[in-house]
């Protein structure tokens, strides 16, 4: 991507890859269900349960729907007893991959997937469930850009700008309006 495009992605606003991915509620009834959300359900799905490490206990979690389609696979991946990783399928495809990186119930990172492809990763800087970090990629499994609420107001005041693979700007929001006015490049 050459510094063009990337200057119209900056004034743009948005990634250069075009795909929507639904992450987060635009009302109540819209929430999907996810762990982060603590709205997981069981109901009308089958689950399959499976011993990774042969312990005798189940470890993983796999839940079809009906027509035997796999909607959900839940992981112990540390053996301690909890989930901690959360698979997501649509037509047998992943496309949401959640995290719990530590000892806490929260979810600390949250992956996107889009054509079996990563595409964006939040990720919480302090482990409680919150996510100040987002990571963006475009098609082509490189990373564009990465956004940051370093203050955690809940609003991004930080952006850094790749292009293939290579920080080539950062910019900052200095008057707290959500857009960089502050910019240095390398």
């Amino acid at each position: 991507m050459g510094v063009l495009a990337l200057a119209a992605m900056v004034a743009m606003g948005c990634s250069s890859s075009g795909d929507v991915i639904d992450d987060g509620p635009t009302g109540p009834e819209e929430l999907p269900e996810r762990s982060r959300y603590g709205n997981l359900s069981t109901d009308g799905l089958s689950v399959e349960k499976v011993d990774l490490d042969g312990s005798g206990q189940p470890d993983q979690w796999i839940f079809s729907d009906e027509s035997g389609q796999v909607v959900r696979i839940e992981r112990d991946m540390n053996f301690d007893g909890r989930v901690d990783v959360w698979e997501y399928y649509r037509d047998g495809k992943l496309i949401e991959e959640e995290k719990s990186l530590d000892s806490t119930p929260y979810v600390d990172a949250v992956v996107f997937y889009v054509d079996d492809e990563i595409r964006r990763q939040k990720m919480s800087s302090k482990y409680d469930g919150t996510f100040a970090i987002e990571k963006f990629f475009g098609s082509d499994g490189k990373l564009q850009r990465v956004e940051r609420d370093t203050t955690e107001d809940g609003q991004v005041d930080t952006w850094d700008y790749y292009d293939n693979g290579t920080r080539i700007r950062v910019g900052w929001d200095t008057t707290g309006d959500g857009q960089p006015d502050r910019f240095q490049e390398y």
